[in-house]
C-alpha cells in the first residue's frame, strides 16, 4: 500500500526557491512508486507552474494573490484554523507536510502525522514589528502549531539555531536536512538557449526585488566596483515590488549601459552559466536553492551570512560571505579574476556532497520515522 502525503506550501506558482525544491521532492518521492502525492497552494500568484509529474494532484488553492477580500482570507488562517482545515484541507492523506513557518503550518491538521518543514530562520518572529503586540501573536500562534507537529524540519545552520533559540521546547521534535539538489537537470536546462547573452564579465543577481533580497544594497555594492572595474556588468533576473525603485535609482547612477534589468527568466540557468559570479544580498534566507544551482553551473558565488551561505563556500573555495559592502567587493574582485577552471573544479567537489539521491534518502527517512512515531 502506498504512503499518502499531503504538502501545504505558501504559494507554489511564485518562481522561488522554495517551490523549486518542493518540486524536486514530490518528483522523486512519487517516481519511486511508493507515495501517493496531493499538493495546495495557500496564495497564488500564476507566475510560474511548476513541472510536476501528472500523477501529483495539486488541489484548488486557498485565495489568489489579487483577490480583493485576499486579507479576510488569509485573517482566517491566523484565527480560524479549523474552519480553513476542514473546508480546504483533505482528511484521507497519511502525512502531512507544511511547507515553512507561519500560514502553512497553521494548516497542519490536529490528530495528524505531521511535519513542519521550516525554510528560513525564524528570527523575524522577535524583530519584524518592534513594540507592537502582533509580534507576541505570532511567536504564540507559531508555538500552537509546533505543538501539533510531529517533526519539525531545519533546512540549514542558521535556521535549526533559531528554532532551538526560540522554541526550545521543541527541541526533541528537530530535525536538521539541507537542501540538496538535481544538478544534471539544472546543467541539462543550462544547455537551452538563453534569452539573453551576457556582456562578459558579467555577475548576476537571481531573485525577487523586495527588501529581503536587497536589491539596492546589490546596486550600491556593484557601483563601488565600478569605480575600480570599467568592463564589469550587473544583471537582475527577477522582478518585484522595488522594480521602479530600483531602476530609477540605476538611472540616478549614471551605469545604464552597464546595470540590466531583463526581469524574471523562467529557465535562468543558460544565463547564470555565462556568468563570473552570482550574488547574493539578502537579509535573510534558509538554504538557497539559487547558491546550489549557481555552484551547480561551476558559477561561484559572493553571499550575505544567511542559512547555508558558509557551508557551500566550503572554506570560501567556490563561494565568499560577507557581512560588509568592501567584503562583498573583495568577493566579487577575486572571482573576475580568477581561473574558471580552478573555480569549476571547486565547485564540482562541494556540489557532490548536495545530490539528490543523498537528499532524498533522507527524506525518505524522515517520513518512515514519521509513520512508526506514536506520541
Amino acid at each position: 500500500m502506498k504512503t499518502r502525503l499531503f504538502f501545504i506550501i505558501y504559494t507554489y506558482t511564485n518562481g522561488g526557491g522554495a517551490e523549486s525544491l518542493l518540486t524536486t521532492i514530490v518528483n522523486n518521492l512519487y517516481r519511486t512508486g511508493r507515495y501517493d502525492i496531493g499538493l495546495m497552494e495557500i496564495v497564488h500568484y500564476g507566475v510560474k507552474e511548476e513541472p510536476v509529474d501528472e500523477g501529483i494532484k495539486i488541489y484548488p488553492y486557498y485565495v489568489r494573490e489579487d483577490d480583493q477580500d485576499r486579507k479576510i482570507k488569509i485573517r482566517d488562517v491566523y484565527r480560524a484554523w479549523d474552519k480553513v482545515i476542514s473546508e480546504h484541507v483533505p482528511q484521507d492523506y497519511d502525512i502531512y507536510i507544511s511547507f515553512n513557518y507561519l500560514l502553512p503550518s497553521f494548516l497542519l491538521p490536529l490528530d495528524k502525522k505531521t511535519v513542519a518543514w521550516i525554510h528560513g530562520d525564524v528570527y523575524d518572529l522577535v524583530n519584524r514589528y518592534p513594540n507592537q503586540k502582533v509580534m507576541t501573536d505570532e511567536i504564540d500562534l507559531q508555538r500552537e502549531a509546533f505543538k501539533k507537529a510531529d517533526r519539525i524540519v531545519a533546512i540549514s545552520d542558521i535556521t535549526e539555531q533559531s528554532l532551538r533559540e526560540l522554541f526550545p521546547e521543541f527541541e526533541d521534535k528537530l530535525r536538521v536536512i539541507y537542501n540538496g539538489i538535481d544538478y544534471e537537470r539544472v546543467r541539462k536546462m543550462a544547455k537551452d538557449e538563453p534569452m539573453i547573452t551576457l556582456k562578459k564579465p558579467a555577475i548576476v543577481f537571481v531573485g525577487r526585488l523586495d527588501d529581503n533580497k536587497n536589491p539596492l544594497r546589490m546596486l550600491k555594492i556593484f557601483k563601488m566596483i565600478s569605480d575600480k572595474r570599467e568592463d564589469v556588468s550587473l544583471y537582475y533576473l527577477g522582478s518585484g515590488a522595488l522594480a521602479d525603485v530600483l531602476k530609477e535609482e540605476i538611472e540616478k547612477s549614471g551605469l545604464t549601459n552597464r546595470v540590466l534589468m531583463p526581469g524574471y527568466i523562467p529557465n535562468p540557468y543558460p544565463v547564470i552559466s555565462q556568468a563570473k559570479a552570482l550574488v547574493m544580498t539578502s537579509d535573510t534566507e534558509g538554504f538557497p536553492t539559487v547558491l546550489l544551482e549557481s555552484i551547480s553551473l561551476g558559477v561561484p558565488f559572493v553571499s550575505t551570512v544567511v542559512g547555508g551561505s558558509r557551508i557551500l563556500a566550503c572554506e570560501q573555495t567556490c563561494g565568499r560571505t560577507f557581512e560588509t559592502d568592501e567584503e562583498a567587493v573583495g568577493g566579487i574582485t577575486h572571482f573576475l579574476d580568477s581561473d574558471e577552471d580552478v573555480v569549476k573544479d571547486m565547485c564540482e567537489n562541494v556540489i557532490s556532497q548536495f545530490s539528490v539521491q543523498q537528499y532524498m534518502k533522507k527524506v525518505e527517512g524522515l517520513i518512515k520515522e514519521v509513520l512508526q512515531y506514536e506520541d
